[in-house]
């Protein structure tokens, strides 16, 4: 089975955000997570607060209430995923999870990691797209957040403390997690990230695999090269 689409949303899964996706060609980012950051962390202190009075009853119905309130948003964000997805008739692309639920970022980081609920929400984007007729491609992140989604450099790239990615070969200066989403689109086309994107005839390779069904196939046509091209890049360096 052959599916083509009109482009790409990458999705990428991370602390400060549950998740940022980044719709190709159009480049429009969405940030989904700051409801679920902000019941957590009024419930981690309210959870700390009866434990130290003993009140343990209590404790586990607002145990109970969370997961309501944090469920009831994965949902919601999962749904406007995929229907931003059957709207540009895109293909969506996530991140692979293995391994970042074991990172040892310190305790504060840890917790803050740990309390977002990556995996739920991949799943819940997953069925939702098999009834929307969107597949769904799980990609590998490595590099995607170090990588400069402009111009592809590695080495000469930082990210700052409020969330910028600074790339200080072509002076991109951008959303860190918008930068990832992007890396992660890139890579759900068979794209290297540190090559541009090719105007026309992007194919995804491996074959796709939507949420169990037959293996599948995915053209992305895209309308517009949307990248540095190859020679604006090594302009870019000759001009350092």
């Amino acid at each position: 089975m052959s599916e083509e689409y009109d482009g790409v949303i990458g999705v990428d899964f991370g602390i400060r955000w549950v998740a940022t996706s980044v719709a190709l060609p159009s480049r429009n980012t969405e940030f989904y997570g700051r409801e679920i950051r902000r019941i957590r962390r009024h419930h981690h202190d309210l959870r700390t607060r009866l434990q130290e009075k003993g009140c343990y009853d209590t404790l586990q119905s607002v145990k109970a209430k969370e997961y309501r309130r944090v469920n009831d948003r994965l949902h919601k964000i999962s749904r406007a995923i995929v229907e931003e997805a059957k709207e540009r008739n895109a293909l969506i692309v996530v991140g692979n999870l293995e391994g970042i639920q074991n990172q040892d970022l310190g305790a504060e980081m840890n917790r803050r990691l740990h309390s977002m609920p990556h995996h739920t929400l991949k799943n819940y984007i997953e069925y939702k797209a098999t009834f929307a007729g969107i597949a769904v491609k799980s990609v590998n992140e490595y590099m995607t957040s170090q990588t400069c989604w402009r111009c592809g450099e590695q080495e000469t790239t930082t990210r700052n403390g409020k969330g910028q990615h600074l790339c200080h070969e072509c002076g991109l200066d951008d959303n860190a997690d918008k930068n990832g989403a992007t890396n992660i689109a890139k890579k759900g086309l068979g794209k290297d990230i540190v090559c541009p994107l090719s105007s026309l005839g992007a194919v995804c390779e491996p074959a796709l695999e939507p949420s169990g069904a037959d293996r599948a196939s995915a053209t992305v046509r895209l309308r517009a090269d949307l990248e540095t091209t190859a020679s604006t890049k090594r302009a870019v360096r000759r001009a350092k």
